[in-house]
């Protein structure tokens, strides 16, 4: 990595033929220098990309600062949570020594009133900036109406049409569904048949964009259709087999399941009990441990991984960059789209 030198008041004085104290006037608007001379010196600091270590300063005066992370319960879907939080746990342990402190305030996802009291608890503390997965669209629109303006915002794993944050941290949902299209075209052993794609609901933005990339990507399949299966996402074995047994039974000629989130292992775990050995393709979402296991297993074909964990660690460093150092950061930072299978999943590193 190139690294660039630290380039200090002597430095651009000299450059620009000028006193310390007049490049510090400029720099910090203190007392009057004539226009010419303002001009040479922005000049020379445009050219030797200085720009004022806000940093040291705040270390100086014993500034901390404080994130506040407002999330889902790690716990919940399965522990697909748990991906995010030890991201940002990992980020905060890194950033203790320059006086980032990162406060979490979890909600029940299913919960509107949980999202809206977890809200309410982290604008109290007044944090410098907020990182937040926004689920429940219609919770989070309240919750971000009351937010002050200039607060620093950065959206993981999921975002609000209508809102634009600080930055957006995820994947690309729609060009994700479109990839577990063409997996399940292409390994699908058979010619004909039909793919049952798993909807969760209630239903968010990027698992509709993620539905929607899927569709797109099987149009023209001869010989294969396509139909929803809707599930409530806290689902329990006896409600994913009134949903799948009674469906199956309709359609012997399955071929294929896409699950379009990370209760994945629900729907395979609902397969392996009543398949009875016929093999079919499918295909879900992220490295969660039960979902390892039945990847491993040849149960599941295909996990895709939106790195969670990497979400939730540039989260924190994206506030700590704008709010910290005072720098501008990226709108969108969008996740690699990773195809994990049984060969792979030991070495694969979010």
């Amino acid at each position: 990595m190139k690294r660039t030198s630290i380039v200090t008041l002597k430095d651009i004085a000299r450059k620009a033929g000028v006193s310390i104290g007049t490049v510090d006037r400029v720099l910090h608007n203190r007392g009057r220098v004539h226009p010419d001379t303002e001009k040479k010196v922005r000049r020379v600091l445009q050219q030797l990309n200085y720009r004022t270590n806000i940093f040291a300063k705040h270390l100086k005066l014993g500034r901390t600062f404080t994130f506040g992370v407002l999330m889902p319960r790690p716990e919940q879907d399965s522990g697909y949570w748990k991906l995010p939080y030890r991201g940002i746990q990992r980020a905060q342990q890194e950033l203790q020594s320059h006086k980032v402190q990162v406060n979490f305030f979890f909600f029940d996802r299913y919960n509107h009133k949980s999202v809206l009291n977890a809200g309410r608890r982290a604008l109290a503390s007044e944090p410098d900036g907020l990182l937040a997965a926004p689920i429940l669209p219609e919770s989070f629109g309240e919750v971000i109406a009351a937010l002050p303006p200039e607060l620093p915002l950065v959206f993981f794993d999921s975002y609000l049409p209508g809102i634009k944050p600080l930055c957006f941290i995820g994947q690309d949902a729609f060009q994700s569904g479109l990839l577990a299209s063409r997996l399940m075209r292409r390994t699908v052993p058979c010619k004909n048949g039909l793919v049952a794609v798993v909807k969760v609901q209630p239903e968010d933005y990027h698992i509709a964009a993620r539905i929607e990339g899927f569709f797109k990507g099987s149009e023209g399949w001869s010989g294969f259709d396509l139909e929803t299966v809707e599930i409530d996402s806290r689902w329990t074995p006896e409600l994913t087999a009134r949903c799948l047994g009674p469906f199956y039974r309709r359609h012997p000629e399955l071929a294929g399941i896409f699950v379009s989130n990370a209760m994945t292992h629900k729907v395979a775990e609902w397969w392996e009990r009543n398949s009875r050995g016929r093999k079919i393709v499918l295909i879900g979402y992220d490295p969660i441990a039960r979902n390892i296991s039945l990847l491993k297993a040849g149960v599941i074909d295909f996990l895709i991984s939106q790195q969670s964990e990497r979400q939730g660690y540039e989260g924190i460093y994206t506030l700590f960059r704008r709010v910290v150092l005072g720098e501008e950061v990226n709108h969108q930072i969008m996740t690699q789209i990773d195809i994990i299978t049984a060969e792979n999943v030991d070495y694969y590193q979010s």
